[in-house]
């Protein structure tokens, strides 16, 4: 997964914050980093490896999946001078019932065939398209692939 650096980053810097986290925990997740040269130094390399803004965009979703959070507002940054803005994450994502993006459902589809890629078949790439159009209609990853998968089909193992 391209944006795991991210995401063990966003756990270990929300390891060091105090609970219970703010609405403005991205803000403070970033300006966690700014001031720390060790998840600087990370944030730096990530940014050269995948780009500023795809780490800062995958660092808010991170940060939202790892709190169960989501957020529409937007609103400038006070704290941080690596992000312009941020989504004040100010909602339980369990009481917003939507589909996933295009973004998201790419890495639904990845974690969970990097997680049951040995029970899957060799031409399980073959349906790519069609498992990402399950996802964004809401199918769960488990679903979507059952849905592509025929009984008969081989496994990479």
């Amino acid at each position: 997964m391209k944006t795991s650096g991210v995401k063990a980053l966003v756990r270990e810097v929300l390891e060091t914050l105090q609970v219970p986290y703010t609405e403005h925990v991205i803000d403070d997740v970033f300006y966690a980093i700014e001031t720390n040269p060790k998840f600087l130094s990370r944030y730096c390399v990530l940014c050269a490896d995948l780009d500023k803004t795809v780490v800062n965009n995958w660092c808010g979703q991170w940060i939202a999946h790892a709190l169960g959070k989501v957020g529409t507002v937007q609103v400038p940054s006070q704290r941080s001078t690596l992000i312009g803005s941020y989504s004040l994450l100010d909602t339980d994502a369990t009481t917003i019932s939507r589909e996933p993006n295009e973004d998201e459902a790419l890495q639904l589809m990845s974690d969970y065939y990097h997680t049951h890629k040995g029970r899957l078949p060799a031409d399980i790439r073959l349906h790519r398209d069609a498992i990402v159009e399950l996802l964004m209609a809401g199918t769960s990853p488990q679903d979507a692939f059952a849905a592509v998968v025929r009984p008969d089909s081989p496994s990479d193992n």
